[in-house]
């Protein structure tokens, strides 16, 4: 990994905004730069309260609502405590700083992209329109604004299909994305038009993995890039969070598409490209860019140091990046979100759609992959939130009391 010197970043304070797995890795990479760490958290937290790379925490309430109930506590916690850098380290927590961001700017230095930057990574039709432009790998696809130009897209781009938000990080009947085999499916998934929706993206399915590219760029040169395949994910088609991840070569067009959008959008900060992969055909399509950390345990695992990057591009800190920002990471490095499987492989058995011997090999390889593989919560030298997310069932209720620990 490439080390950044302790000196310039010791003591400063930093502020996490949102208690995703996300946040593990940047508190103990910050931490052991030398900052001190502070986190929000909330009652559905991963425990980040209890790692010992947070230096305090206090209580708020929940942002995965999108609601704004959390922001005095946390604008009133920050003028009692004052910080250096605020970073938002989860969906919830990009969507609440985003919304509220003049509030925070006022507050501290932001670990984000510029606030135009993050509306157009927000905007997917804005994001494929640009991918058009620029030449980046894209699947047919079509925009629709009721259920009679939702049926005539799919009619027109053909089956299997995949429904998705005109937003990044939106859901769409409780799910990120809806793939489609045919007319008939989509009329029992799509009984009726999602009202919160007044827009919705059709467009012709890949099938492959995702390959997200975790990336941290300087106004639009690229520093370092980590190309992540997900090979599993806590949903049974492929459209949930990873949970099972592997670093591999870059794909020719995928780093393409980086490179080309990172420079036409000027990006400075760390992102989260996201695209699929056909295996077989090879064919490349877009999905999105989060303009927010991602993967950050496998990322740092293979050797970008991309939240001390962060840190020093929100400071203004100059940044020698290496002659090839993708030669940076180490490839075949895995990752494993182990609760994500396992809660999976649950519903699966409950709704009988795991035999018995399915199960057993599963969960053997579960507790393979739980050994030998970077986890997302868990470091053997950290290990209390793991603790606390398996023992949750138990403790949860004690969780409810507000709780506020500052060092």
């Amino acid at each position: 990994m490439i080390g950044e010197p302790r000196s310039q970043l010791s003591a400063l304070r930093v502020l996490l905004v949102g208690d995703a797995r996300m946040a593990f890795p940047v508190a103990k990479a910050l931490n052991q730069a030398g900052c001190q760490v502070f986190a929000g958290v909330s009652i559905s937290s991963n425990y980040l309260e209890w790692s010992r790379h947070v230096s305090g925490s206090f209580r708020h309430s929940p942002l995965e609502p999108g609601t704004d109930e959390a922001l005095p506590v946390i604008l009133n916690w920050l003028d009692r405590h004052p910080v250096d850098v605020i970073q938002p380290v989860s969906e919830a927590g990009s969507r609440f700083m985003t919304r509220h961001r003049a509030a925070f700017e006022a507050r501290g230095r932001l670990i984000m992209p510029e606030a135009e930057t993050v509306e157009t990574c927000m905007n997917k039709t804005a994001m494929f329109e640009l991918c058009e432009t620029l030449g980046v790998a894209l699947a047919p696809y079509r925009r629709v604004r009721d259920m009679e130009s939702l049926f005539a897209a799919a009619e027109a781009i053909g089956y299997p299909l995949i429904v998705k938000p005109a937003v990044v990080d939106a859901e769409l009947f409780d799910r990120k994305a809806l793939i489609i085999a045919d007319a008939a499916q989509l009329a029992v998934t799509m009984p009726h038009w999602p009202d919160i929706h007044p827009e919705l993206i059709v467009q012709k399915y890949l099938t492959g993995p995702r390959h997200s590219v975790i990336f941290s760029a300087d106004r639009g040169r690229l520093l370092g890039a980590v190309e992540i395949k997900a090979a599993r994910t806590h949903e049974y088609d492929g459209t949930g969070y990873t949970t099972y991840g592997v670093t591999v070569e870059p794909t020719p067009l995928v780093r393409e598409g980086v490179e080309r959008l990172a420079a036409h959008l000027a990006y400075s900060s760390t992102g989260c490209a996201q695209f699929i992969v056909c295996p077989t055909t090879g064919a490349v399509t877009f999905m999105e860019v989060n303009p927010r950390v991602s993967l950050g345990r496998i990322s740092e695992c293979a050797g970008l140091p991309h939240s001390v990057w962060g840190l020093k591009l929100a400071l203004g800190q100059a940044i020698e990046p290496p002659a090839d920002p993708w030669a940076v990471y180490q490839r075949g490095v895995r990752y494993v979100w182990t609760k994500g499987d396992l809660t999976l492989l649950g519903k699966q058995i409950r709704r009988g759609q795991a035999t018995p011997g399915e199960a057993l090999r599963r969960l053997t390889q579960i507790a393979v992959d739980a050994v030998q593989c970077s986890h997302a919560v868990f470091d053997p030298l950290d290990p209390l939130p793991a603790l606390g997310t398996y023992g949750n069932i138990l403790i949860k209720h004690w969780r409810r009391y507000p709780e506020y620990r500052t060092a």
